[in-house]
């Protein structure tokens, strides 16, 4: 009960500073135009890709053709012994990985996307909280 409460709380922390964030970021009067509203593509597009990086590894919908095989195609060509299907949610990472060590990175044109998402989003965002904190004048409407 009380790691639910203190996630509701750390959730509405966040909630509270990021509606902050956008308004300061929409108010700042030295950003152009698109990039003030780069965060409202950026954003969705940072989740679509998380999504398809943590779904990477399934093998439910087609498991004969699933990305990290259980039996090998060939012994030998990628590793040995058993394989499994990983995934991180932060920072996103799916992969496979074998007793042997070996590891087979599933997504990682999709990971360099995330990145560049994400940093399309935070950075706007710091901007705009930045700009609240120095002149919170400016987020009242005349």
């Amino acid at each position: 009960m009380l790691a639910l409460s203190a996630a509701l709380f750390v959730g509405y922390v966040g909630l509270v500073i990021g509606s902050v964030a956008l308004r300061g970021l929409l108010a700042h009067p030295l950003l152009p135009r698109w990039l003030r509203t780069s965060v409202f593509w950026a954003a969705p597009l940072t989740l679509l890709v998380w999504a398809y990086i943590m779904v990477a590894d399934d093998p439910v919908l087609f498991p004969d053709t699933a990305p990290c095989p259980r039996v090998p195609y060939q012994e030998g060509v990628l590793g040995a012994g058993e394989v499994t299907g990983v995934s991180t949610p932060f920072p996103p990472r799916a992969y496979c990985a074998w007793e042997d060590g070996t590891v087979y990175e599933l997504a990682p044109g999709a990971e360099f996307l995330f990145w560049v998402f994400f940093a399309l989003t935070v950075v706007p965002l710091a901007a705009g909280l930045w700009h609240a904190l120095r002149d919170p004048r400016s987020l009242l409407r005349a």
